[in-house]
C-alpha cells in the first residue's frame, strides 16, 4: 500500500508533468496549467475531505462509529464544545453525506454513512490513478 507522502508526490508529479509537458506543448503553457488544475480539482472533492478531516468532526465521527447511532445530546455530552457547535458540525457532516440523520419524534439520530465514505475514497483513488496513468503516456 502506498503511503500518503508517496501518493502526494505522485499527484504533484502528475500536476507538474501535465502543466509543463502535456502533448509536447511548449513549457509553461497557461491553458495546460488550467486544464491540469481542473482535472485535479475534478478528481478530489476538497470540500468533502475538508469536512471529513476537521479535527473535531473526525472525533465526532469516531465517537459515532464506535458507539452506534446517537442523538445530539448523547454526542454532545462527550465533547467540550457547546451542543450548538456539535450540532453545526453534524449538520455539515450530514450535508456532505458523512453521517445520516433520522428524525424520530423530537430527536434527531446520527449514524456514520460508512458506505458513502468508502465509495468517496475509492472514487478519488480511481480518479487520481487515472491522472497518474495519463502522465506516463506523455
Amino acid at each position: 500500500m502506498t503511503n500518503f507522502n508517496e501518493a502526494g508526490k505522485k499527484v504533484l508529479t502528475c500536476a507538474l508533468v501535465c502543466i509543463y509537458n502535456k502533448g509536447g506543448v511548449e513549457m509553461g503553457n497557461e491553458q495546460n496549467a488550467i486544464a491540469c488544475g481542473n482535472a485535479i480539482e475534478d478528481s478530489i472533492d476538497f470540500d468533502f475531505y475538508k469536512t471529513l478531516f476537521d479535527p473535531v468532526r473526525s472525533k465526532i465521527l469516531v465517537y459515532i462509529a464506535s458507539n452506534g447511532t446517537k442523538n445530539i445530546n448523547e454526542i454532545a455530552e462527550n465533547f467540550t464544545q457547546d451542543r450548538s457547535v456539535i450540532s453545526r458540525h453534524l449538520d455539515l457532516m450530514s450535508r456532505y453525506g458523512i453521517v445520516s440523520k433520522t428524525k424520530i419524534n423530537r430527536n434527531v439520530f446520527y449514524e456514520v454513512n460508512s458506505t458513502f465514505i468508502f465509495d468517496k475514497f475509492e472514487e478519488t483513488t480511481k480518479s487520481l490513478k487515472s491522472l497518474m496513468e495519463m502522465t506516463k503516456n506523455t
